[in-house]
Protein backbone atom coordinates (compact mmCIF):
# COMPACT_ATOMS: atom_id res chain seq x y z
CA UNK A 1 0.00 0.00 0.00
CA UNK A 2 1.28 3.47 -0.68
CA UNK A 3 2.41 5.34 2.30
CA UNK A 4 1.88 9.21 1.17
CA UNK A 5 4.86 11.27 3.13
CA UNK A 6 5.10 15.06 2.85
CA UNK A 7 5.69 16.68 -0.16
CA UNK A 8 9.17 17.96 0.39
CA UNK A 9 10.66 15.04 2.34
CA UNK A 10 11.83 13.53 -0.36
CA UNK A 11 13.82 16.72 -1.24
CA UNK A 12 14.83 17.01 1.87
CA UNK A 13 16.11 13.35 1.88
CA UNK A 14 17.98 13.92 -1.75
CA UNK A 15 19.63 16.93 -0.35
CA UNK A 16 20.97 15.12 2.65
CA UNK A 17 22.63 12.41 0.83
CA UNK A 18 23.76 14.99 -1.82
CA UNK A 19 25.86 16.73 0.93
CA UNK A 20 26.80 13.80 2.54
CA UNK A 21 28.01 12.37 -0.76
CA UNK A 22 29.91 15.84 -1.48
CA UNK A 23 31.38 15.91 1.99
CA UNK A 24 32.51 11.97 1.68
CA UNK A 25 34.06 12.93 -1.52
CA UNK A 26 37.70 14.07 -2.36
CA UNK A 27 37.94 14.30 -6.18
CA UNK A 28 37.91 17.70 -7.59
CA UNK A 29 35.99 18.97 -4.99
CA UNK A 30 37.89 20.85 -2.70
CA UNK A 31 38.00 24.21 -0.80
CA UNK A 32 40.46 25.74 -3.17
CA UNK A 33 37.55 25.42 -6.36
CA UNK A 34 34.98 27.58 -6.69
CA UNK A 35 32.06 26.46 -9.30
CA UNK A 36 30.15 29.47 -11.03
CA UNK A 37 27.04 27.33 -11.99
CA UNK A 38 24.82 28.93 -15.13
CA UNK A 39 21.30 27.12 -15.96
CA UNK A 40 19.18 27.35 -19.08
CA UNK A 41 16.12 26.13 -18.09
CA UNK A 42 14.53 25.48 -21.38
CA UNK A 43 11.03 24.36 -22.85
CA UNK A 44 12.62 20.92 -24.20
CA UNK A 45 16.02 21.23 -22.52
CA UNK A 46 17.99 21.76 -19.90
CA UNK A 47 21.71 22.56 -20.07
CA UNK A 48 24.14 22.89 -16.89
CA UNK A 49 27.51 24.65 -17.33
CA UNK A 50 30.00 25.67 -14.48
CA UNK A 51 33.01 27.62 -14.80
CA UNK A 52 35.73 26.71 -12.31
CA UNK A 53 37.62 28.87 -11.07
CA UNK A 54 40.92 27.94 -8.72
CA UNK A 55 43.51 30.43 -6.91
CA UNK A 56 44.61 33.53 -7.58
CA UNK A 57 46.55 33.07 -11.06
CA UNK A 58 44.59 29.68 -12.32
CA UNK A 59 42.99 30.09 -15.11
CA UNK A 60 39.08 29.82 -15.27
CA UNK A 61 37.84 26.57 -16.66
CA UNK A 62 34.46 25.37 -18.22
CA UNK A 63 32.43 22.18 -17.82
CA UNK A 64 29.22 20.83 -18.78
CA UNK A 65 26.61 18.39 -17.13
CA UNK A 66 24.59 15.97 -19.43
CA UNK A 67 23.76 13.07 -20.42
CA UNK A 68 25.79 9.79 -21.32
CA UNK A 69 26.15 11.19 -24.56
CA UNK A 70 26.87 14.55 -23.60
CA UNK A 71 23.80 16.31 -24.36
CA UNK A 72 21.59 19.06 -22.29
CA UNK A 73 18.85 16.71 -20.52
CA UNK A 74 15.02 16.91 -21.59
CA UNK A 75 13.48 18.75 -19.30
CA UNK A 76 10.83 16.20 -18.62
CA UNK A 77 8.57 14.46 -15.95
CA UNK A 78 7.01 11.28 -15.75
CA UNK A 79 5.48 10.16 -12.29
CA UNK A 80 3.83 6.77 -12.38
CA UNK A 81 -0.04 6.41 -11.74
CA UNK A 82 0.19 3.39 -9.12
CA UNK A 83 3.50 3.70 -7.54
CA UNK A 84 4.66 7.35 -7.77
CA UNK A 85 8.44 6.39 -9.09
CA UNK A 86 9.57 9.41 -10.81
CA UNK A 87 11.43 9.41 -14.18
CA UNK A 88 13.12 12.21 -15.76
CA UNK A 89 15.83 13.22 -17.97
CA UNK A 90 16.96 11.43 -20.82
CA UNK A 91 15.04 8.18 -19.29
CA UNK A 92 12.15 9.76 -19.43
CA UNK A 93 12.55 11.50 -22.84
CA UNK A 94 13.49 8.33 -24.92
CA UNK A 95 10.77 6.26 -23.58
CA UNK A 96 8.07 9.00 -23.89
CA UNK A 97 5.17 6.96 -25.76
CA UNK A 98 5.88 3.98 -23.26
CA UNK A 99 5.77 5.94 -19.97
CA UNK A 100 2.40 7.96 -21.49
CA UNK A 101 0.45 4.84 -20.91
CA UNK A 102 1.53 4.18 -17.47
CA UNK A 103 2.72 7.36 -16.08
CA UNK A 104 1.33 11.16 -15.51
CA UNK A 105 3.86 12.62 -18.49
CA UNK A 106 4.69 16.33 -17.87
CA UNK A 107 6.62 17.98 -20.57
CA UNK A 108 7.43 21.41 -21.46
CA UNK A 109 6.66 22.45 -17.75
CA UNK A 110 8.45 26.17 -18.35
CA UNK A 111 4.94 26.73 -20.26
CA UNK A 112 2.55 25.83 -17.28
CA UNK A 113 4.30 26.66 -14.12
CA UNK A 114 2.72 29.84 -13.18
CA UNK A 115 -0.76 27.71 -12.78
CA UNK A 116 -2.44 26.69 -10.11
CA UNK A 117 -3.17 23.48 -11.10
CA UNK A 118 -2.57 20.43 -8.67
CA UNK A 119 -1.80 16.51 -9.85
CA UNK A 120 -3.20 13.91 -8.05
CA UNK A 121 -0.76 11.21 -8.45
CA UNK A 122 -0.62 7.82 -7.03
CA UNK A 123 -1.89 9.03 -3.44
CA UNK A 124 -0.16 12.74 -3.72
CA UNK A 125 -0.93 16.06 -4.71
CA UNK A 126 1.89 17.42 -7.42
CA UNK A 127 1.71 21.28 -7.93
CA UNK A 128 3.55 22.48 -11.22
CA UNK A 129 6.29 24.18 -8.61
CA UNK A 130 6.66 20.10 -7.73
CA UNK A 131 7.00 19.12 -11.04
CA UNK A 132 9.49 21.24 -12.30
CA UNK A 133 11.59 21.09 -9.06
CA UNK A 134 12.65 17.55 -10.36
CA UNK A 135 14.33 18.76 -13.70
CA UNK A 136 16.78 21.12 -11.40
CA UNK A 137 16.64 18.24 -8.89
CA UNK A 138 18.13 15.91 -11.80
CA UNK A 139 20.51 19.19 -12.88
CA UNK A 140 21.78 18.89 -9.29
CA UNK A 141 22.27 15.09 -9.23
CA UNK A 142 24.33 15.60 -12.52
CA UNK A 143 26.69 17.88 -10.91
CA UNK A 144 26.70 15.52 -8.31
CA UNK A 145 27.49 12.71 -10.32
CA UNK A 146 29.66 13.65 -12.66
CA UNK A 147 32.11 16.32 -10.56
CA UNK A 148 31.18 15.53 -6.62
CA UNK A 149 29.82 19.38 -6.50
CA UNK A 150 26.70 20.24 -5.14
CA UNK A 151 25.30 22.84 -7.54
CA UNK A 152 24.01 25.21 -4.61
CA UNK A 153 23.18 28.29 -6.63
CA UNK A 154 22.73 29.22 -10.37
CA UNK A 155 22.58 32.38 -12.60
CA UNK A 156 19.64 31.07 -14.43
CA UNK A 157 18.89 32.15 -18.32
CA UNK A 158 15.10 32.60 -19.02
CA UNK A 159 13.24 34.31 -22.18
CA UNK A 160 12.79 37.73 -22.97
CA UNK A 161 10.22 39.16 -20.99
CA UNK A 162 8.83 36.52 -18.95
CA UNK A 163 6.33 36.85 -16.91
CA UNK A 164 7.27 37.74 -13.11
CA UNK A 165 4.75 35.39 -11.82
CA UNK A 166 6.81 32.67 -13.87
CA UNK A 167 9.79 33.91 -12.60
CA UNK A 168 8.73 33.59 -9.28
CA UNK A 169 7.69 29.89 -9.46
CA UNK A 170 11.21 29.50 -11.27
CA UNK A 171 12.84 30.30 -8.42
CA UNK A 172 10.38 28.49 -5.91
CA UNK A 173 11.10 25.49 -8.52
CA UNK A 174 14.67 25.88 -8.09
CA UNK A 175 14.62 26.26 -4.22
CA UNK A 176 12.66 23.16 -3.57
CA UNK A 177 15.50 21.13 -5.38
CA UNK A 178 18.18 23.05 -3.34
CA UNK A 179 19.35 25.84 -5.80
CA UNK A 180 19.05 29.25 -4.84
CA UNK A 181 18.94 31.43 -8.16
CA UNK A 182 21.08 34.52 -7.54
CA UNK A 183 20.21 36.37 -10.53
CA UNK A 184 17.96 35.71 -13.76
CA UNK A 185 19.87 36.60 -17.16
CA UNK A 186 17.76 37.13 -20.47
CA UNK A 187 18.36 33.91 -23.36
CA UNK A 188 19.61 36.00 -25.93
CA UNK A 189 21.72 38.46 -23.61
CA UNK A 190 23.24 35.06 -21.96
CA UNK A 191 24.04 34.07 -25.50
CA UNK A 192 25.46 37.29 -26.74
CA UNK A 193 27.81 37.05 -23.53
CA UNK A 194 28.91 33.27 -23.74
CA UNK A 195 30.64 34.69 -27.20
CA UNK A 196 31.66 37.79 -26.17
CA UNK A 197 35.22 37.98 -27.38
CA UNK A 198 34.31 37.06 -31.29
CA UNK A 199 31.23 39.11 -31.19
CA UNK A 200 32.21 42.09 -29.29
CA UNK A 201 32.87 44.40 -32.36
CA UNK A 202 29.41 43.62 -33.89
CA UNK A 203 26.76 46.62 -32.88
CA UNK A 204 23.77 45.51 -34.14
CA UNK A 205 23.32 41.55 -33.42
CA UNK A 206 20.63 38.98 -33.86
CA UNK A 207 20.25 36.09 -31.68
CA UNK A 208 18.88 33.40 -33.48
CA UNK A 209 17.69 30.65 -30.28
CA UNK A 210 16.31 27.35 -32.12
CA UNK A 211 15.95 24.39 -29.35
CA UNK A 212 13.62 21.81 -29.34
CA UNK A 213 10.35 23.15 -28.19
CA UNK A 214 10.51 27.42 -29.41
CA UNK A 215 12.55 29.56 -31.86
CA UNK A 216 13.43 32.53 -30.05
CA UNK A 217 15.13 35.20 -32.16
CA UNK A 218 15.89 38.42 -30.51
CA UNK A 219 17.51 41.54 -31.95
CA UNK A 220 20.13 42.98 -29.39
CA UNK A 221 22.26 46.31 -29.46
CA UNK A 222 25.72 46.53 -28.50
CA UNK A 223 27.17 49.88 -27.05
CA UNK A 224 30.58 49.88 -24.84
CA UNK A 225 29.40 46.49 -22.72
CA UNK A 226 25.50 48.15 -22.71
CA UNK A 227 23.15 45.11 -24.01
CA UNK A 228 19.54 46.56 -24.93
CA UNK A 229 17.26 44.24 -26.32
CA UNK A 230 15.33 45.68 -29.66
CA UNK A 231 12.54 43.46 -30.25
CA UNK A 232 11.57 40.03 -30.24
CA UNK A 233 9.69 37.60 -31.99
CA UNK A 234 8.79 33.41 -31.80
CA UNK A 235 7.38 30.72 -32.84
CA UNK A 236 6.00 26.94 -31.49
CA UNK A 237 7.77 24.73 -33.87
CA UNK A 238 11.46 23.26 -33.05
CA UNK A 239 13.26 20.64 -32.97
CA UNK A 240 10.70 18.40 -31.17
CA UNK A 241 8.19 18.85 -34.38
CA UNK A 242 10.67 18.24 -36.84
CA UNK A 243 11.48 14.62 -34.99
CA UNK A 244 7.56 13.55 -34.86
CA UNK A 245 7.10 14.93 -38.73
CA UNK A 246 10.37 12.79 -40.07
CA UNK A 247 9.23 9.83 -38.10
CA UNK A 248 5.73 10.08 -39.66
CA UNK A 249 7.24 10.24 -43.21
CA UNK A 250 9.20 7.32 -42.97
CA UNK A 251 6.40 5.31 -40.97
CA UNK A 252 4.46 6.15 -44.06
CA UNK A 253 7.51 4.70 -46.58
CA UNK A 254 7.55 1.67 -44.22
CA UNK A 255 4.09 0.86 -44.39
CA UNK A 256 3.86 1.34 -48.46
CA UNK A 257 6.75 -1.12 -48.82
CA UNK A 258 5.55 -3.61 -46.15
CA UNK A 259 2.10 -3.59 -47.43
CA UNK A 260 0.42 -3.09 -44.26
CA UNK A 261 -2.17 -0.10 -43.71
CA UNK A 262 -0.94 0.29 -39.86
CA UNK A 263 -1.34 3.95 -38.85
CA UNK A 264 1.93 5.58 -36.87
CA UNK A 265 -0.85 6.62 -34.12
CA UNK A 266 -2.05 2.79 -33.72
CA UNK A 267 1.33 1.43 -33.95
CA UNK A 268 2.43 0.07 -30.04
CA UNK A 269 4.06 3.25 -28.01
CA UNK A 270 7.35 1.03 -27.46
CA UNK A 271 7.77 1.17 -31.28
CA UNK A 272 6.54 5.19 -31.79
CA UNK A 273 9.14 5.64 -29.39
CA UNK A 274 11.93 3.27 -30.99
CA UNK A 275 11.18 5.40 -34.51
CA UNK A 276 11.06 8.85 -33.10
CA UNK A 277 14.59 8.66 -31.36
CA UNK A 278 16.01 7.07 -34.61
CA UNK A 279 14.65 9.79 -36.22
CA UNK A 280 16.50 12.30 -34.21
CA UNK A 281 19.24 10.62 -34.74
CA UNK A 282 19.35 10.59 -38.84
CA UNK A 283 18.19 14.47 -38.85
CA UNK A 284 21.36 15.23 -36.64
CA UNK A 285 23.40 12.90 -39.41
CA UNK A 286 21.76 14.78 -42.25
CA UNK A 287 23.23 17.88 -40.50
CA UNK A 288 26.79 16.92 -42.52
CA UNK A 289 26.06 13.99 -44.58
CA UNK A 290 24.19 12.93 -47.38
CA UNK A 291 22.27 9.79 -46.12
CA UNK A 292 21.13 8.38 -43.43
CA UNK A 293 20.12 4.65 -42.43
CA UNK A 294 17.33 4.37 -39.97
CA UNK A 295 17.11 0.23 -38.79
CA UNK A 296 14.54 -1.14 -35.96
CA UNK A 297 14.95 -4.58 -35.19
CA UNK A 298 11.18 -4.89 -34.00
CA UNK A 299 8.88 -2.27 -35.16
CA UNK A 300 5.60 -3.96 -34.34
CA UNK A 301 3.63 -6.02 -37.03
CA UNK A 302 6.24 -4.48 -39.47
CA UNK A 303 9.26 -6.41 -38.15
CA UNK A 304 12.36 -5.13 -38.59
CA UNK A 305 13.00 -2.27 -41.12
CA UNK A 306 15.46 -0.47 -42.47
CA UNK A 307 15.56 2.70 -44.35
CA UNK A 308 18.18 4.58 -46.21
CA UNK A 309 17.05 8.78 -45.92
CA UNK A 310 18.67 11.01 -48.72
CA UNK A 311 19.35 14.74 -48.04
CA UNK A 312 16.72 16.12 -50.89
CA UNK A 313 14.52 14.02 -48.74
CA UNK A 314 15.03 15.70 -45.64
CA UNK A 315 15.36 19.15 -47.24
CA UNK A 316 11.55 18.50 -48.91
CA UNK A 317 10.03 17.39 -45.74
CA UNK A 318 11.66 20.29 -42.89
CA UNK A 319 11.33 23.47 -45.52
CA UNK A 320 8.27 24.75 -44.36
CA UNK A 321 10.05 24.98 -40.67
CA UNK A 322 12.56 26.58 -42.18
CA UNK A 323 11.27 28.80 -44.13
CA UNK A 324 8.84 29.84 -41.21
CA UNK A 325 11.65 29.72 -39.22
CA UNK A 326 13.59 32.28 -41.49
CA UNK A 327 10.16 34.60 -41.36
CA UNK A 328 10.65 34.94 -38.31
CA UNK A 329 13.82 35.95 -38.10
CA UNK A 330 12.58 38.74 -40.47
CA UNK A 331 10.23 40.09 -38.43
CA UNK A 332 12.53 40.92 -35.44
CA UNK A 333 14.53 42.50 -37.62
CA UNK A 334 11.19 44.58 -38.98
CA UNK A 335 10.01 45.55 -35.70
CA UNK A 336 13.27 46.49 -34.64
CA UNK A 337 13.53 48.92 -37.58
CA UNK A 338 17.06 48.55 -38.84
CA UNK A 339 16.78 46.45 -41.85
CA UNK A 340 19.25 43.24 -42.79
CA UNK A 341 22.16 45.73 -43.87
CA UNK A 342 22.13 47.03 -40.66
CA UNK A 343 22.67 43.25 -38.70
CA UNK A 344 26.18 43.10 -38.22
CA UNK A 345 26.17 39.02 -36.73
CA UNK A 346 23.82 36.61 -36.39
CA UNK A 347 24.15 34.35 -33.56
CA UNK A 348 23.44 31.06 -34.54
CA UNK A 349 22.37 28.87 -30.75
CA UNK A 350 20.09 26.22 -29.99
CA UNK A 351 20.35 22.37 -31.65
CA UNK A 352 18.25 23.29 -34.34
CA UNK A 353 20.17 25.82 -35.57
CA UNK A 354 22.54 23.26 -37.19
CA UNK A 355 20.10 21.84 -39.45
CA UNK A 356 21.77 22.17 -42.74
CA UNK A 357 18.79 23.01 -44.86
CA UNK A 358 18.11 25.86 -42.82
CA UNK A 359 22.15 27.49 -42.76
CA UNK A 360 22.06 26.76 -46.64
CA UNK A 361 19.33 29.61 -46.69
CA UNK A 362 20.92 31.59 -44.11
CA UNK A 363 24.00 31.90 -45.99
CA UNK A 364 22.01 32.44 -49.31
CA UNK A 365 20.41 35.95 -47.12
CA UNK A 366 23.55 36.75 -44.30
CA UNK A 367 26.31 35.43 -46.28
CA UNK A 368 29.63 35.49 -43.50
CA UNK A 369 27.15 37.42 -40.56
CA UNK A 370 26.40 34.16 -39.67
CA UNK A 371 28.02 33.14 -36.44
CA UNK A 372 28.22 29.73 -35.03
CA UNK A 373 29.66 28.99 -31.21
CA UNK A 374 31.34 25.55 -30.88
CA UNK A 375 28.71 24.21 -28.97
CA UNK A 376 25.21 25.84 -29.92
CA UNK A 377 23.28 23.60 -27.65
CA UNK A 378 25.34 24.93 -24.39
CA UNK A 379 25.64 28.56 -25.24
CA UNK A 380 22.76 29.69 -23.57
CA UNK A 381 23.94 28.51 -20.08
CA UNK A 382 27.75 29.11 -20.65
CA UNK A 383 26.38 32.59 -20.97
CA UNK A 384 24.63 32.50 -17.44
CA UNK A 385 27.76 30.32 -15.99
CA UNK A 386 30.09 33.47 -17.03
CA UNK A 387 27.85 35.73 -16.25
CA UNK A 388 27.68 34.28 -12.29
CA UNK A 389 31.47 34.47 -12.53
CA UNK A 390 32.17 37.99 -13.74
CA UNK A 391 28.40 39.36 -13.10
CA UNK A 392 27.69 43.16 -14.62
CA UNK A 393 23.81 43.92 -13.79
CA UNK A 394 20.70 44.97 -14.88
CA UNK A 395 19.60 48.92 -15.56
CA UNK A 396 16.37 50.62 -16.16
CA UNK A 397 16.20 51.09 -19.72
CA UNK A 398 13.33 53.75 -19.16
CA UNK A 399 11.69 56.34 -16.55
CA UNK A 400 8.71 55.50 -14.43
CA UNK A 401 7.34 58.50 -12.53
CA UNK A 402 4.32 60.38 -11.86
CA UNK A 403 2.41 63.24 -13.65
CA UNK A 404 2.28 66.27 -11.53
CA UNK A 405 -1.36 68.84 -11.04
CA UNK A 406 0.98 71.16 -13.58
CA UNK A 407 1.21 68.89 -15.99
CA UNK A 408 5.07 68.27 -15.37
CA UNK A 409 6.32 64.56 -15.40
CA UNK A 410 8.60 64.31 -11.88
CA UNK A 411 10.45 60.36 -12.39
CA UNK A 412 10.72 58.31 -9.17
CA UNK A 413 12.81 55.95 -11.30
CA UNK A 414 15.16 57.66 -13.83
CA UNK A 415 16.81 55.90 -17.07
CA UNK A 416 19.99 53.81 -16.58
CA UNK A 417 19.45 52.98 -12.78
CA UNK A 418 20.50 50.06 -11.47
CA UNK A 419 17.18 48.21 -10.69
CA UNK A 420 18.94 45.44 -8.01
CA UNK A 421 17.81 46.04 -4.85
CA UNK A 422 16.05 49.43 -5.80
CA UNK A 423 14.32 51.96 -3.02
CA UNK A 424 13.77 55.08 -3.14
CA UNK A 425 11.09 57.27 -0.87
CA UNK A 426 9.28 60.63 -1.98
CA UNK A 427 6.56 62.97 -0.25
CA UNK A 428 3.99 64.26 -2.64
CA UNK A 429 1.54 67.42 -1.24
CA UNK A 430 -2.42 67.18 -2.21
CA UNK A 431 -3.55 69.96 -3.62
CA UNK A 432 -7.02 70.11 -2.97
CA UNK A 433 -9.61 68.82 -0.32
CA UNK A 434 -10.13 65.40 -1.79
CA UNK A 435 -10.52 62.30 -0.54
CA UNK A 436 -8.99 60.69 -2.64
CA UNK A 437 -5.35 61.49 -3.76
CA UNK A 438 -5.40 59.84 -7.77
CA UNK A 439 -1.76 59.15 -8.92
CA UNK A 440 -1.54 58.93 -12.70
CA UNK A 441 1.62 57.12 -13.90
CA UNK A 442 3.64 57.61 -16.90
CA UNK A 443 6.81 57.13 -18.52
CA UNK A 444 6.59 55.25 -21.26
CA UNK A 445 4.02 54.51 -23.75
CA UNK A 446 2.53 51.54 -22.55
CA UNK A 447 2.07 52.80 -19.13
CA UNK A 448 0.52 56.29 -20.80
CA UNK A 449 -2.03 53.63 -22.86
CA UNK A 450 -2.50 51.41 -20.13
CA UNK A 451 -6.01 51.78 -18.52
CA UNK A 452 -3.99 50.71 -14.86
CA UNK A 453 -1.77 53.96 -15.06
CA UNK A 454 -4.21 55.68 -12.02
CA UNK A 455 -3.46 54.94 -8.24
CA UNK A 456 -6.22 56.26 -5.98
CA UNK A 457 -5.30 56.82 -2.29
CA UNK A 458 -7.49 57.28 0.31
CA UNK A 459 -6.93 61.15 2.00
CA UNK A 460 -8.31 63.30 4.47
CA UNK A 461 -9.12 66.07 2.44
CA UNK A 462 -6.65 68.58 3.82
CA UNK A 463 -4.54 71.07 1.29
CA UNK A 464 -1.10 70.24 1.93
CA UNK A 465 -1.76 66.73 3.28
CA UNK A 466 1.89 64.93 2.73
CA UNK A 467 1.55 61.64 0.74
CA UNK A 468 4.22 59.34 1.55
CA UNK A 469 5.70 57.21 -1.87
CA UNK A 470 8.30 54.09 -1.11
CA UNK A 471 9.35 52.94 -4.53
CA UNK A 472 11.02 49.11 -5.11
CA UNK A 473 11.97 46.60 -7.41
CA UNK A 474 12.20 43.25 -5.96
CA UNK A 475 14.80 40.25 -7.53
CA UNK A 476 12.52 39.45 -9.90
CA UNK A 477 12.36 43.20 -11.83
CA UNK A 478 9.13 43.99 -10.54
CA UNK A 479 8.50 47.79 -9.75
CA UNK A 480 6.11 48.65 -7.36
CA UNK A 481 5.00 51.66 -5.49
CA UNK A 482 3.43 51.99 -2.11
CA UNK A 483 1.37 55.15 -1.28
CA UNK A 484 -0.21 56.24 1.81
CA UNK A 485 -1.26 59.57 3.89
CA UNK A 486 1.01 60.37 6.78
CA UNK A 487 -2.55 61.11 8.25
CA UNK A 488 -4.00 57.21 7.73
CA UNK A 489 -2.72 53.87 9.55
CA UNK A 490 -0.81 51.68 6.78
CA UNK A 491 -3.72 49.76 6.21
CA UNK A 492 -4.82 52.65 3.70
CA UNK A 493 -1.99 51.99 2.03
CA UNK A 494 -2.38 51.32 -1.69
CA UNK A 495 0.04 49.58 -4.60
CA UNK A 496 0.70 50.11 -8.02
CA UNK A 497 2.70 47.75 -10.10
CA UNK A 498 4.44 47.57 -13.23
CA UNK A 499 5.70 44.02 -14.20
CA UNK A 500 7.01 45.16 -17.87
CA UNK A 501 9.85 47.34 -16.89
CA UNK A 502 12.37 47.61 -19.79
CA UNK A 503 16.24 46.72 -18.49
CA UNK A 504 19.19 46.66 -20.32
CA UNK A 505 21.97 44.49 -18.99
CA UNK A 506 25.53 46.08 -18.75
CA UNK A 507 28.68 43.77 -19.04
CA UNK A 508 31.19 44.15 -15.75
CA UNK A 509 33.65 47.00 -16.55
CA UNK A 510 35.92 44.06 -16.67
CA UNK A 511 34.76 43.60 -20.66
Amino acid sequence: MYRERNRYSEFIEKDRMLNMSAESSTSDHRTDLTYHFGIDFGTTNSATVAYIKGTAGIEAREVTFGDAMGRPVPSVVAIDKKSGQVYTGRDAWDKKLELSESCEYISSIKTIIEKDEVFHIAGKEWTTTDIASRVFLGLREKAMEQHNVILSEATVAIPVGLAPEKRRKIREAAGKAGIKITSFVSEPTAAFYANYDELRGASNIAVFDWGGGTLDVCIIANANGKISEMATAGMNVAGDAIDRKIAERLHAKIARKKGKNISYQDMPATAKDMLRVRSERAKCMLSEDDTATVQINDYGEYGVCRETIDYDWFVDIIEPEVSSAIDCLHEAIRQSGLGIANIDSVLMVGGSSNLRPLIERMEEIFGDKLFFPDETAWNVAKGAAKLNMLPGGYYSNQSVGIELSDGSFFPVLSKDKPVAGYKAEFNFSVVDDSRQARFLFGGSEDIVKSDERFCSVPAHGFLQESMHMTVTIDKDMVFRAFIRSRMHPEEFQRMWEYPRLKCYYRLPESY
